[in-house]
């Protein structure tokens, strides 16, 4: 057949197509205008991940015209590490069903992270049209918004959200607006009630802002040391946790199950846990999380015989005697638990941690001076640790040096200002030291910082009590 031939058979075959398919349905129109399935170069990826996603591109292929499997690709390649690709997948979801406001939506997220704002402004308005009751897409419109110089705009979004349910996260999107357009005083008015419940550090910190721009400078100072910590507002989002179950990525499903650990939910992680156990029944850090798991989770007996067979095989893996000596601990078995960190201290001697576990089992043997020695050595080891000296200040308590414990507890506080516990102690050796108006002073930032207020309470009773026998 000749070139010119082949040309006019092509030019044939092209009108017939089309002609089928202008007599197929709607769905069918969308299946030529769509793109194929996006395929990924998987040259380093882990074998869970090939496989995951070169199933799912041949489901999409096999069935092109469907929104939800393209989505579901677009989810999986999101999750294990190929944004690029999910965004075309997620586009693709939306051009097989614009009805669906999940595919702008996640559009919209990765648009952000790649740092264009205004793009996933417009897809989120587009989810928003589709589904206005979803707070998340509220709270991420606001955001994106004051980020783009909209305050008016972000503060509607923000209002928004919170009608719809997201709680204190649409109250601190608020406040960033009212320090946006210099209202400190607002921001103080929306701040200060909600730190009383939602002590998330992003709180105090906007609220040092606060305090500071209306001249409040001690309010600013407590505020920003209850601020300390670096960690980063989130809320609730079922439509983008939904994409979870794609995460095959051994890495990023131990770590899941860690974070997951972390926020309580032990029992949610035992099952990621076992999973990744099954592929690799020798590595190290899913043993000991499934351990602690178990162990949270009420179940010490399971969690304890992990451990057990683990060091059989394995001695000299630390974290297994430090984990086994907890169990020890818990049931009442102080020798054992630290004859298990004693060896993990042959193992790694510079380990502050390890010295603060030995103090505190010395402590509970009823070796105070012992317990003492074993403190001093994790402060030396890392003196940046708030509880080693918070450790040595209750030892010295217990053996009534109150000079010896008011330094202990004043170094607690010097490394930590926010912390709370640190104060009350000092408050409590300083009234033993008879220096009450110290004591006082120390109670007084205690409760400015936040501690419970029977705790201060029954502090200031006391106080009150051994000044009047003092005189």
């Amino acid at each position: 057949m000749s070139i010119r031939a082949k040309h006019s058979f092509s030019r044939l075959f092209v009108l017939m197509v089309s002609l089928m398919v202008a007599s197929c349905s709607m769905e069918k129109e969308a299946v030529v205008a769509v793109a194929p399935p996006v395929v990924v170069t998987l040259d380093r990826a882990a074998v869970e991940v090939v496989e995951l996603l070169e199933t799912l591109v041949k489901k999409a292929r096999t069935d092109p015209a469907s929104a939800m499997l393209r989505g579901d690709l677009g989810m999986a390649h999101e999750v294990n590490g190929f944004p690029d690709a999910a965004l075309t997948s997620y586009q693709q979801a939306e051009s097989l069903d614009q009805n669906n406001p999940r595919w702008p939506y996640f559009q919209s997220l990765i648009l952000a992270d790649q740092g264009e704002q205004r793009l996933a402004l417009i897809a989120v308005d587009r989810a928003i049209s589709l589904q206005a009751e979803y707070g998340p897409a509220w709270m991420w419109k606001g955001t994106w918004l004051l980020d783009a110089g909209n305050p008016t705009l972000a503060l509607q979004a923000f209002i928004e959200a919170e009608s719809m349910g997201v709680g204190a996260v649409a109250i601190v999107g608020q406040s960033r607006v009212a320090l946006h357009q210099r209202r400190p005083g607002d921001a103080v008015a929306l701040l200060e009630p909600l730190s009383l419940e939602f002590k998330h550090p992003v709180v105090f910190q906007l609220l040092a802002r606060a305090y500071r721009e209306s001249a409040q400078i001690e309010k600013a100072q407590v505020a920003l040391a209850r601020g300390r910590k670096l960690q980063k507002l989130q809320w609730e989002d079922p439509w983008h946790e939904s994409s979870q179950r794609f995460e095959v990525s051994f890495i990023h499903r131990a770590g899941h199950a860690q974070q997951l650990i972390q926020r309580g939910e032990s029992a949610k992680a035992m099952g990621i846990l076992e999973s990744l156990r099954e592929q690799q029944p020798e590595n190290r850090v899913i043993i000991s999380n499934l351990a602690t798991a178990y162990r949270d989770d009420g179940d010490t007996d399971r969690g304890f015989w992990i451990l057990r067979r683990a060091i059989e095989s394995d001695p000299d893996y630390y974290p297994y005697r430090t984990g086994i000596a907890d169990f020890y601990r818990q049931r009442g078995d102080i020798e054992t638990a630290l004859t298990h960190v004693d060896y993990a201290l042959t193992l790694e001697p510079e380990l502050a941690m390890l010295h603060s576990k030995r103090g505190l089992l010395l402590n509970d043997m009823g070796r105070p001076e012992a317990a003492l020695k074993a403190f001093q050595a994790a402060i030396h080891f890392d003196p940046r640790k708030r509880e080693s000296f918070m450790y040595a200040g209750q030892v010295e308590v217990a053996l009534k040096r109150w000079q010896q414990a008011v330094s202990h507890y004043q170094s607690a506080v010097r490394v930590d200002p926010s912390y709370t516990p640190g104060y009350l102690n000092l408050a409590a050796a300083l009234a033993f030291s008879d220096r009450f108006d110290e004591a006082q002073a120390a109670l007084e930032q205690a409760e400015q910082l936040g501690a419970h207020p029977r705790q201060v309470e029954s502090a200031r009773s006391r106080l009150a009590t051994m000044r009047g026998t003092s005189n």
